[in-house]
């Protein structure tokens, strides 16, 4: 019987570890082989940057060195560019900075060596980029707010003026809302928009600031301190004026003279004077902002002797047309004012208000 050589099995063993020598996988190290992206879905905020990281592959998915360029489909909503604070060790992996440009959604494309994949970028609007006519209203004028191809309107759509003020909203669809201009300057809040981009979201987003032009009349509760509002009256043909009230309540919480007034009003008023050379069809129309439980009175007293008996006998000059429960509320329609001085009267009959705004006409 042979005897077994134990040198020759070392031999072997050793030819044998020789061949297989090296990484039994190279042969399937092709290069680039895929693109890995993250994040590949993004949320990221308007007029803000997010860190965006980018890793070439090959089929084992290791890391394999070669060039990346990654581009924005849409360089409107994003853009996109190396960071250079971070550069690649090993040409594998790529840092990159994400600067969200405008209000929408978009994609990132990375490719590398015929490969390519990409990114969806989401960007959130942070602020209303609608079209508002006029750009500077005067204050109680009719405001068109426009939405835009992305952002529309909700049925529960409000709107708040500067300082948080309620604006009243005269009409409302998905692509406008007319509104009366609040008084005062500063960014106004649209809430209940629809971001359509991103199924479900619905958000508030402020205006840039905008100045309202004309006076904010604040009246008294007296009839012989009432500010002088003549100047405001159409001449014959012209007009119509408008005049925006400082709320009734609370920064004037005084009430009309109501021991002597006959008509039973109870709630704050402001009062204001205007003076007629002759006699003259004069109506106002007030409308304001406030919950559905406000209810504002108005109407026109005259005094001929300068007494307040003379002056609270004589109110009602339009037979009461300005005090029942419409919003607007509208004195007259028309009504012939004779010459001398009269007064228009605001009343918060109940509920609270921010501003009120009138409309004044010269009618035939």
């Amino acid at each position: 019987m042979k005897r077994l050589d134990f040198r020759m099995v070392g031999v072997v063993l050793l030819a044998a570890a020789v061949g297989c020598k090296g990484d039994p996988t190279a042969n399937l190290r092709t290069g680039v082989n895929s693109i890995s992206l993250v994040p590949d879905l993004m949320f990221i905020d308007e007029g803000t940057t997010k860190a965006f990281e980018v890793t070439i592959r090959d089929q084992q998915l290791n890391p394999v060195a070669a060039p990346i360029e990654v581009t924005s489909v849409d360089p409107a909503v994003v853009t996109v560019e190396p960071d250079e604070s971070v550069p690649s060790a090993d040409n594998a992996n790529y840092s990159f900075i994400v600067t969200a440009v405008g209000a929408g959604q978009t994609k990132l494309v990375a490719t590398s060596g015929g490969v390519s994949d990409t990114a969806t970028v989401t960007v959130l609007p942070t602020s209303f980029s609608g079209t508002i006519t006029p750009a500077a209203p005067k204050a109680g004028d009719t405001v068109r707010i426009a939405s835009t191809a992305l952002l529309k309107f909700t049925a529960g759509a409000t709107v708040q003026g500067p300082a948080g003020t309620t604006v009243t909203i005269l009409s409302k669809t998905v692509d406008l809302l007319t509104v009366l201009a609040p008084a005062g300057t500063g960014a106004w809040t649209i809430n209940g928009v629809d971001v359509t981009y991103v199924p479900g979201l619905t958000v508030g987003l402020t205006t840039a600031p905008i100045t309202t032009t004309g006076s904010l009349w604040a009246a008294s509760n007296s009839w012989q301190t009432a500010p002088n509002i003549t100047s405001l009256i159409p001449a014959v043909g012209g007009g119509p004026t408008r005049m925006t009230v400082a709320p009734v309540s609370p920064n004037n919480s005084a009430v009309c003279p109501e021991a002597v007034l006959p008509f039973g009003s109870s709630g704050p008023c402001m009062m204001f004077r205007f003076d007629l050379a002759a006699a003259a069809n004069v109506s106002f129309s007030t409308d304001w902002d406030g919950t559905a439980a406000t209810d504002i009175d108005v109407y026109v007293c005259a005094d001929s002797v300068n007494s307040a008996a003379a002056f609270n006998a004589n109110c009602f000059e339009d037979g009461g047309a300005g005090a029942t429960g419409a919003k607007p509320q509208t004195t007259g329609p028309g009504n012939a004012y004779g010459a001398g001085a009269h007064w228009f009267v605001i009343e918060l009959y109940a509920g609270t208000t921010a501003n009120t705004y009138v409309t004044i006409r010269r009618l035939p």
